[in-house]
This record gives structure tokens, C-alpha cells and sequence, in this order.
């Protein structure tokens, strides 16, 4: 799933009440150049119950008599097995998969060949990406003896030791893990006594140039430098006159300030800096499609994204939503439906939505208006099942979970990222999005197996199914 904090150059569909990035860049009198990303957010429209208030456009839509009996090849513990397991053999034989590289095509590959030997009619979607960066994050590390982290912050609660990171440009990538150290504006004067090689250093923004700063921080011997704003704006980046020698970068005044006033009070912070690059060249989408003799029968689509991040297994985002797909496929190769079933397996999700903005963004208006629902799988694996979307298909989702005894939550969207059902919601195509809630390790290295549960896997694949079959009973004759 892409995170709005590190996917910043994006803006989110406004039906999340999603963000307008605006990127500018200023200059000062020190003679930093700096880009100021301010964010503007809109007002979600929601009910307490259904979370999404939009008028069902589509003939698939929940009918209070209909009565949901799955009709699947496993019960649901052979189901949670076979997806445990897939989600695993993706994770440790087909990782990473970062957007744009051979190992993503090599994922695309492997997905080819699964839906055809599913018996599905398969083609490969190509496009560019070209908008080609870097991101990263800071982490406040736990204690020597495996206390919780000394200094903790609220604006994600998925991962409350995490901030976002945004390396200056021309971007170095890696990582770096050391003590943090706080040096004022970063002159010579601070850094006398003060013993930084092989550390992180923590300097405010003024007064110095990040080229000066970085320089300063790099010749004695730090690993890494974090420059904190000095105003309460959003993340904000920078620009220096050559490639750094050490991960440099920006992030927010209060975050900073917080890191600072613990260094002063004594605290020992430990930090992982982790500085990556996003991908840039060819990447595709893999579409297969069953009972499509048709060209215009309805279509429900499923959708998951196969890339990662780098440096990471991506188990949890998205291994688990493309082995939930791929079962689901499995197991409803040989059924008789009333519609065309749809999988869409996205490229450079991370990046920036871009396989499902090309995907959505690329079909008519006609293509466009048989699409009666979309399925979104992403991030599945860790947590409680929660779902939100459009009210009539996220009705389907509550009666299915009912009679299957699956609990899943209907939530808000979320309010600091998204993922490819927002192209199909810019198109106004009905969309449910099912996701897990423990979002703590997602786009890092943390993102194991050894952090996967297995029973969401399991319990998202029976739903998944149950709602086809809801769907399919609800079409009238």
C-alpha cells in the first residue's frame, strides 16, 4: 500500500478526503533551496454505518432476502492453509519486487503463468513510470534491553516510532543505524566536543546551507544528518550542489524538537535512517479474465498490487493481497458466473498508484460503465479485517462475513494514503477496499513473514468469495 507521507507527490481522490500536495520551491538568505510541501485536506463524507455516502449506479446491489451460501471447494481452514502458504512462497522466493525493475517483471511472469494455467485469458498491460525519486524514514529504535522506544510520535498509530524522511537532492540512498547526536544549526563551533563518528547528527534548519550542514556532519565522521524545520510547516526537502556523502534529509519541526528535547534531557536515541530509491522505467499490469466470450457483460474486478518496496518482502504489502487473489482465482476457475471475473494484478503501486491510474485511466467510458464493482485486496495479512466503500457492496461484505462467522470492521478510508481502488473511484465505479488493521510494518524491511497471521488471509479469501456469489445471486434475471 502506498503511504501518502512517503508517496508525497501525489494527491488522493477527494473522496478520501485526501490530500493536495502543493510543492514549491524557496529560497532563503543562508542560500538553502528548499521544497515546502503544504497540505490542504478535505472533509470525508461519511455515515456512522456505512462509512460512504454514494448512490449505487450498479444492477449489483444487496438484496435484504438474499441468502449467501458459499459454495467453495475447501472449508475455511484448508483456504487459510493454501493462502498462508502462497503468501510465504511469494515473501521468501519472489521478493523484493520494487516498481520498474527485473524483479518485478519477474513477478509479472509468474502471475502470467499462474492465471493461465488457471484457464484464464491473460494479457500483459505495459507502461512507463518515469517519476523517478527517492524516499525514506526515521525510526526510533528500542532500547538495549528491548524497552519500547524512548521518543514516540502520534501522527501514525500504525508505527508511532516512525516518521517520514525526505532525502535532499541529488539523493544518496541506503541506510544507517546509530546513536542520534544534537549539534544546534550543525557550524564548527557546535560540533566542537562533541563526538560523532559513526552516529546520526540532529541539526536544526538556518543560518548554514544543507550543503554546509551535510559537509560539516560528513568530515567528522557521522553516518547520517537530519535537519529539523524551523516553522510549522509539512515535511519538507532540499536541494544541495552535489551528491552527499552521507543520508540527508528533512523532516518536520515538531518531530525534531521532540528528538531534540530527549537528546537534552539525557535519552540515549538509537535511529535507523533508511533512504530508497523508487523505481523509474517499464512496468506492467497482469489482466486475466474469465467467462469474457461476451464484450459487454458486466465485470466484477479483482485488484491487488504485486510490487514492494525495496529492501523488504513485502509479506504483509502486498504478498498477501496477490496470494488472497490468486486462491480466489483458484477457486472459481470453473464456475458459471453472470459476469465477467476480472483480476487485475497492479505494477508500481508504490511509486504512486501508477499501474491502476494507467489501468483505470486507459479504458472508454463504455469499458468503464460495465465495471459494476471493484474489489481491492492490499495489506491483508496483519490484524483485524476491516473494509470500507461503496455502501451497497460494503452491505454485501457485512451479510457474507455474517453468515461465514468472519469478523471484519467497517471503517473511514484512510486519511494519509491510499491504494488502486482510488483510480476506479475517480471513475466512479463502485470499489470495496479490504485491508488489515496493523499497518506497523508495512514499506520497511520489518515487512516479514514472521509478522504474517494467517487467519485474516484466510477469512479475507471466504469473504472475497461469498461476495462473488452475493453478487452473482443479486442480478435479476
Amino acid at each position: 500500500m502506498m503511504d501518502l507521507m512517503r508517496g508525497w507527490r501525489l494527491s488522493v481522490a477527494p473522496f478520501l478526503g485526501a490530500a493536495l500536495v502543493l510543492v514549491g520551491v524557496a529560497g532563503c538568505e543562508s542560500g538553502e533551496q528548499v521544497v515546502e510541501l503544504t497540505v490542504e485536506a478535505t472533509t470525508v463524507a461519511a455515515t456512522a454505518t456505512t462509512v460512504v455516502v454514494i448512490q449505487p449506479t450498479a444492477t449489483l446491489v444487496p438484496t435484504a432476502t438474499a441468502e449467501v451460501e458459499l459454495d467453495v471447494d475447501d472449508d475455511l481452514a484448508s483456504l487459510t492453509d493454501r493462502v498462508y502458504e502462497l503468501t510465504i512462497m511469494l515473501a521468501e522466493e519472489l521478493s523484493p519486487r520494487q516498481s520498474a525493475t527485473e524483479e518485478e517483471l519477474k513477478g509479472a511472469m509468474f502471475l502470467l503463468e499462474e492465471m493461465e494455467e488457471l484457464g484464464y485469458e491473460v494479457e500483459m498491460q505495459e507502461f512507463e513510470v518515469t517519476e523517478a525519486g527517492a524516499s525514506g524514514s526515521i525510526e526510533v529504535l528500542a532500547g538495549s534491553g528491548g524497552d519500547d522506544p524512548s521518543v514516540r510520535f502520534s501522527r501514525r498509530s500504525d508505527n508511532p516510532a516512525r516518521i517520514f524522511f525526505l532525502p535532499f537532492e541529488p539523493v544518496k540512498t541506503g541506510e544507517a543505524e546509530g546513536e542520534l547526536v544534537y549539534v544546534g544549526i550543525g557550524d564548527d563551533e557546535d560540533f566542537e566536543g562533541v563526538d560523532v563518528e559513526g552516529r546520526i547528527v540532529l541539526m536544526s534548519r538556518g543560518v548554514l546551507t544543507f550543503e554546509e550542514k551535510e559537509t560539516n556532519a560528513a568530515e567528522r565522521g557521522a553516518v547520517g544528518a537530519v535537519v529539523f524545520n524551523d516553522e510549522p510547516r509539512f515535511y519538507f526537502g532540499g536541494r544541495l550542489e552535489e551528491t552527499p556523502d552521507v543520508l540527508v534529509g528533512g523532516i518536520p519541526m515538531e518531530d525534531g524538537e521532540k528528538l531534540r528535547d530527549a537528546l537534552e534531557d539525557g535519552e540515549v536515541v538509537d535511529v535507523e535512517l533508511l533512504v530508497y530509491p523508487d523505481g523509474n522505467g517499464p512496468s506492467r499490469n497482469v489482466i486475466a479474465e474469465l467467462n469474457n466470450d461476451i464484450d459487454d457483460d458486466q465485470v466484477v474486478l479483482i485488484g491487488a498490487h504485486y510490487d514492494t518496496t525495496p529492501w523488504t518482502q513485502g509479506a504483509n504489502d502486498n504478498g498477501s493481497g496477490v496470494a488472497a487473489a490468486l486462491i480466489v482465482a483458484d477457486e472459481l476457475s470453473d464456475d458459471e458466473l453472470p459476469f465477467d471475473l476480472r483480476f487485475v494484478f497492479f505494477g508500481s503501486e508504490e511509486t504512486g498508484l501508477h499501474g491502476s491510474e494507467h489501468y483505470a485511466h486507459d479504458l472508454s467510458e463504455a469499458e468503464i460503465g460495465r465495471i459494476d464493482a471493484m474489489i481491492n485486496l492490499d495489506v491483508i495479512a496483519t490484524g483485524d479485517l476491516h473494509v470500507f466503500g461503496h455502501a451497497a457492496l460494503v452491505g454485501h461484505v457485512e451479510k457474507v462475513a455474517e453468515t461465514i462467522d468472519v469478523e471484519i470492521e467497517v471503517v473511514q478510508p484512510f486519511d494519509w494514503g491510499a491504494s488502486d481502488y482510488a483510480a476506479f473511484d475517480e471513475r466512479d465505479v463502485p470499489f470495496i477496499m479490504i485491508h488489515a488493521h496493523d499497518l506497523r510494518f508495512i514499506n520497511h524491511p520489518s515487512d516479514t513473514v514472521e509478522h504474517i497471521d494467517a487467519e485474516p488471509l484466510g477469512g479475507t479469501v471466504a469473504i472475497v468469495l461469498g461476495v462473488i456469489e452475493s453478487l452473482a445471486d443479486s442480478i435479476e434475471p
